[in-house]
């Protein structure tokens, strides 16, 4: 690993995949149009999906966006370096192919070494997805975007990532509103705590339209294989294999540009998912279960969900995770 020569290739107006702490991310500067595209090419990504820009200080990140307020200060204060992705109005640094033509941009401060060194030392933000082909689990290890890409990118090696699932998404308004545009493992509650702390006023509103965040479509996530998730308990195993069977024979080969995986014969082999004990774990974990199971090539995952979780101490970080897992099925069983 040479964070020197992902400068250099960076420089080239090429992409790097670089460690963080949620998950891999295929970056490129943002003052290229030549490199952003190569994201989108790479990934075989759609352009209506819009990308984060990463820096490495609160004062770069305030030069990507045209105003920054009170509410953007204490968050970033607070949470950053960290999973938290403020979404606000762009400055004239952000281009339309990052924001997919919208008038907004998403910028976090990464909490890893790796890409913090890179991006200090390659001083450009840096706008980075996850590395991984467009619509598929995102990559937590080094091996995963090694075997998506191959030799095509080139890959700054760490060890797992900890957080293991993609930042909070926020979206903060000018007049204060805030909307969650993706879950994440920076939560609800704890963005409240933190600005009432500062006394700032503000207010949560239900995000109508997700498009400014990425990961928005219904099918994302997705792993090699049909992946269902089964809420009912009385299912047998051959009566789940014969309904699951049906109802993909029934759906369309592709959502929303993501490609949805269906059996070329009656399913047989069934592999079961099993969810950590605790939501930080599970979210450790998730993605690189469903790529060690895609590997094993079964006929269908199914992850049984017996249990509310919204139910459970840490209801609001289940949530998160289950956001990714119901965005990685291709069916879900009631």
């Amino acid at each position: 690993m040479s964070i020197d020569k992902a400068v250099e290739i960076l420089n080239q107006n090429q992409v790097v995949a670089f460690p963080t702490e949620t998950v891999y991310g295929l970056g490129a500067k943002i003052d290229s149009e030549a490199a952003l595209n190569k994201i989108f090419s790479t990934k075989e990504r759609p352009f209506f999906d819009p990308l984060i820009v990463h820096v490495d200080t609160a004062e770069k990140a305030q030069t990507c966006f045209k105003k920054w307020n009170d509410i953007a200060n204490c968050l970033a204060k607070t949470f950053w370096p960290g999973p938290l992705t403020l979404v606000m109005e762009k400055s004239e640094i952000i281009s339309d192919v990052i924001t997919s033509g919208l008038p907004s941009v998403g910028v976090r401060i990464p909490n890893h070494p790796v890409a913090l060194e890179l991006l200090q030392k390659v001083v450009v933000p840096l706008a980075a997805p996850s590395a991984n082909k467009f619509g598929k689990t995102s990559p937590t290890k080094s091996d995963h975007v090694k075997k998506e890409f191959g030799d095509q990118v080139y890959v700054l090696e760490s060890e797992s990532s900890q957080v293991g699932i993609e930042s909070t998404v926020l979206l903060v308004r000018e007049n204060n509103e805030l909307s969650i545009l993706r879950p994440g493992m920076i939560v609800k509650s704890q963005i409240d705590e933190a600005l009432k702390k500062q006394n700032l006023s503000f207010s949560w509103v239900a995000a109508v339209d997700k498009k400014e965040s990425p990961g928005h479509m219904k099918h994302h996530y997705m792993p090699e294989m049909p992946f269902v998730i089964c809420t009912d308990s009385n299912l047998k195993v051959r009566e789940l294999a014969g309904i699951v069977f049906a109802k993909l024979s029934e759906m369309p080969d592709e959502v929303d540009g993501v490609k949805i995986n269906k059996p070329k014969k009656p399913i047989e082999k069934v592999e079961f998912l099993k969810l950590a004990a605790t939501p930080a774990q599970a979210a450790r974990e998730i993605y690189s279960q469903l790529r060690t199971a895609s590997e094993r090539k079964p006929d269908l995952l199914c992850l049984p969900l017996l249990k509310d979780y919204s139910l459970e101490p840490d209801a609001e970080l289940w949530e998160s995770v289950l956001d990714r897992l119901y965005k990685a099925a291709t069916l879900v069983i009631d």
